[in-house]
């Protein structure tokens, strides 16, 4: 009897000697795993040269910033009916 519980313990460990199991202990996948798409995408924009030029204009942008930070100068409205700006 104790050759046999012997010998059913062994061959399962014996069939995984040759590679190592791909869940660990607690279920996490221990072998490395393949990147995801946003990942993919990161590396290849880390990898790519900077721009040489902007998409939008130096004057575009300088506006955008101020009307931004115009925003943050504005109380918050009571309720999202009520404008913050004069014109609106």
């Amino acid at each position: 009897m104790k050759t046999w519980l012997a010998l059913l313990i062994s061959l399962p460990l014996t069939a995984m000697a040759d590679q190592p199991p791909a869940h660990g202990l607690s279920g996490d996948i221990a072998a490395d795993r393949l990147p995801t798409a946003t990942e993919r995408a990161l590396e290849q924009q880390r990898r790519s040269p900077p721009a040489t030029h902007s998409e939008i204009s130096n004057g575009i942008y300088v506006e955008s910033q101020r009307r931004l930070s115009d925003s943050f100068r504005q109380p918050i409205p009571e309720t999202f009916g009520n404008q913050t700006r004069d014109g609106n």
